[in-house]
């Protein structure tokens, strides 16, 4: 039997379920806004081209 391709035969997980408890244990260390600043400030340097407000307009 062969399975169509797309969405329909993906598997969804959560990063939890997929990294472990090494994982969870570190990033639930921070409060959201501290991940939100990190995730913005990666962003930055590796999408030099795009504005912070680009950036934060995909964040949301």
């Amino acid at each position: 039997m062969t399975l169509p391709y797309g969405w329909g035969v993906a598997e969804y997980s959560t990063p939890e379920k997929y990294m472990g408890d090494k994982f969870t244990d570190k990033v639930y260390q921070r409060e959201p806004e501290e991940s939100y600043k990190l995730i913005l400030e990666h962003l930055k340097k590796i999408l030099p081209q795009a504005s912070e407000e680009q950036i934060k307009k995909i964040l949301k």
